[in-house]
């Protein structure tokens, strides 16, 4: 199934579970009780139409901020801190990549609504900014993209890092946690342990050198880790690692945190991805 008529099929599940209740019903029963981890990347100030849509990030400050306000209004907001405690239920809002757009759009929003954020770091384009994940890269290479004839605003909105410094002043700030997110966005099944070491251990120094805090979480680049990784990223001294939406499952819930991916507004897509039948809440 393409991925037009799988985004389709998707949309039109959740537009029968909204409209018949059935998603408002499990959120209230099945999913009633436990954490829901939340996954964002970039949230650009607004789209543009003459770049293609996949290769803009997902969301806008408009849609983030309806998306806010509709967690906020069903679900009690959980800290970093709280997920590893039974008793706690509620929403965690959680960042990949550490794009410069998570400094100027999401983290205003963030303190407007007093929403804590946990914020996965990828070193590689805060050492350089201009210096984009090779993800982003691709997307642009495949899409035959002119990079010289998007604006330079549009770049720095869409595709590139936070400094240091921005970094540093995210740490300070109360509503923010940082977590790293490898050095490179590496697939990290396939390093061996040299490049473990850089990815893991040293992206962790890395950043607990600017912040002056400890970096306790972990999030897999892609969703991409095995046995092997699960047992350096523990070894590193992380208290949690989280995946994607689906996890292995080896028996290492706390390194094998599952999220839910956020890539659009709609109610009903909000109200289907949040119920508990997409992804049961964690106990």
């Amino acid at each position: 199934m393409g991925p037009f008529k799988l985004n389709f099929f998707n949309s039109l599940i959740s537009m029968i579970l909204y409209y018949t209740g059935l998603s408002i019903i499990s959120r209230k029963t099945v999913g009633r009780n436990g954490k829901y981890i939340l996954m964002f990347h970039g949230i650009s100030k607004s789209k543009r139409k003459d770049i293609p849509s996949y290769i803009q990030p997902h969301l806008d400050v408009d849609e983030f901020e309806h998306i806010i306000k509709w967690v906020k209004h069903r679900f009690s907001i959980i800290k970093p801190e709280d997920l590893l405690n039974p008793k706690s239920n509620g929403a965690l809002f959680t960042f990949d990549d550490g794009f410069y757009n998570n400094y100027a759009n999401v983290l205003p929003l963030l303190e407007k609504h007093e929403i804590p954020g946990l914020f996965f770091i990828t070193n590689q384009h805060i050492k350089d900014s201009s210096h984009w994940l090779s993800f982003i890269q691709n997307k642009l290479n495949n899409a035959n993209m002119d990079i010289e004839n998007i604006p330079n605003i549009t770049k720095k909105d869409y595709y590139n890092g936070i400094s240091e410094t921005q970094l540093k002043e995210m740490a300070d700030n109360p509503w923010v946690t940082i977590g790293s997110h490898s050095e490179t966005h590496a697939d990290l099944t396939t390093c061996n342990d040299l490049e473990l070491e850089l990815e893991i251990i040293d992206s962790k120094k890395y950043l607990e050198n600017i912040s002056k805090k400890p970096m306790e979480f972990f999030a897999y680049p892609s969703g991409h880790y095995n046995e092997h990784v699960v047992k350096l990223v523990e070894n590193a001294g992380y208290k949690a690692a989280f995946g994607i939406d689906r996890v292995q499952k080896l028996g290492l819930s706390k390194y094998e945190i599952p999220r839910i991916g956020i890539y659009e507004s709609k109610n009903y897509y909000l109200s289907a991805k949040l119920s508990g039948l997409y992804q049961r809440p964690l106990k």
